[in-house]
């Protein structure tokens, strides 16, 4: 017979096992929404669907590099969410009006708290590292950065206007890109002049705009400088033959991730912190340390590398994190059926959401695009993720 203590111990250690077979069965079932949001009903509308006939009829570089039909969301606060996309005005491409129409939107209950536009002009690239123009930028503290019409516009979460600057110069050959660095705190702001092939780096204080630091646009003998960086708090990164290359003001210059995720299967990455990059590939994704190198990865099974499988059956989208870091998520497809980190998935995205901390994937989420377009966004606290799926926007608790 088992003494008092030792049934002790041994419920004890049953409700421990009971709750980790919980976690591990929540981690492996999709969430549900708590909020969902049909935003017709918030006033927004999809773009146009221009026919390909249409399209093409009058096809140019400058066209496409114009072309900007997507909606896209992001966090301000845990409760405030932000849906925005351009609208144009005329079906003419190079004379037509634009403006940036943003709907802010509370994450509680899904209600329409506000909306409001900004006059903008046709975008210079597609490639969000060139050029930010009709996009907005979640900082620290609920603030947020608009880029429109060759103007920098500081706002707090109330929408009221804190600073203003004007991107001089701006013209036909010149590109402004922004990105978030330092958790919020900082902003990296790259200007390209196509003109005289020179690029600026900057790093600005995201509660006044004030200029901390500049250097040069990198240039090597295999490094053009109008190339686009992914930046950092103490530089900038960017794929190269090594592997993934840190490049410090000096220029200090350094391989910090050397394995084939880093380098021949590397696809993508983008900086979740001061100490951390997540980057995602052909195979899988993986966490870099920026000081030590990749400290963990998934990747799919060796199975998959056997000839009677398509090298690409298995699609890996950019990463998305809170502004900490803490939180991680990436869409993965695969055609035909393949399996990643034990979940079955196929041609529709699965989202999976991963603690980078713990190094522990939390949830999944199924997103069933009704015209091909997504988009995610997590709150700063990393605690709600968001998910537009062409028509509705969908709010999930994650921990």
């Amino acid at each position: 017979m088992r003494s008092p203590n030792e049934l002790s111990v041994f419920f004890v250690l049953l409700f421990l096992s009971a709750c980790v077979g919980q976690k591990t069965a929540s981690a492996g079932l999709p969430l549900d929404p708590s909020v969902v949001i049909d935003l017709k009903k918030v006033g927004w509308r999809p773009a146009l669907d221009e026919s390909n006939r249409s399209f093409f009829k009058d096809f140019s570089t400058a066209k496409l590099e114009a072309l900007d039909d997507t909606t896209k969301i992001l966090f301000l606060t845990k409760d405030l969410v932000v849906v925005y996309h351009t609208n144009q005005q005329g079906t003419n491409w190079r004379t037509a009006t634009r403006q940036l129409e943003a709907f802010f939107i509370s994450a509680k209950d899904g209600s329409l708290l506000r909306t409001k536009t900004w006059p903008t002009v046709q975008r210079r690239s597609r490639d969000e590292l060139r050029d930010s123009e009709a996009r907005l930028i979640p900082l620290q503290d609920g603030r947020f950065l608009v880029m429109a019409n060759g103007r920098m516009m500081l706002y707090e979460s109330n929408l009221e206007l804190v600073k203003e600057l004007e991107l001089s110069p701006f013209t036909s050959t010149d590109l402004w890109a922004v990105q978030t660095v330092a958790e919020g705190k900082q902003i990296f702001l790259r200007h390209e002049s196509q003109t005289d092939l020179h690029v600026t780096y900057s790093w600005l204080a995201s509660d006044t705009l004030r200029v901390l630091r500049e250097m040069p646009g990198y240039q090597a003998k295999n490094f053009d400088v109008l190339r686009n960086v992914t930046a950092g708090e103490q530089g900038v990164f960017t794929f190269s033959d090594s592997g993934i290359r840190m490049i410090a003001p000096g220029p200090s210059i350094k391989t910090i991730c050397d394995d084939r995720l880093c380098d021949t299967d590397g696809e993508n990455f983008q900086v979740i912190s001061s100490r951390y990059l997540a980057i995602s590939g052909k195979k899988g994704i993986g966490i870099v340390d920026i000081g030590r190198g990749l400290a963990w990865s998934k990747t799919v099974g060796p199975e998959y590398d056997s000839p009677k499988y398509d090298p690409h059956m298995f699609q890996f989208g950019e990463t998305v994190s809170n502004l900490s870091g803490s939180r991680l998520a990436v869409w993965v497809t695969s055609e035909p059926k393949g399996i990643f980190d034990g979940v079955k998935i196929n041609s529709s995205p699965t989202l999976f959401v991963y603690d980078v901390l713990g190094l522990r994937r939390l949830s999944l989420v199924s997103i069933k695009s009704v015209n091909g377009q997504w988009d995610v966004a997590f709150s700063p606290d990393g605690a709600k993720l968001a998910v537009y799926d062409g028509a509705k926007l969908k709010i999930y608790a994650v921990g």
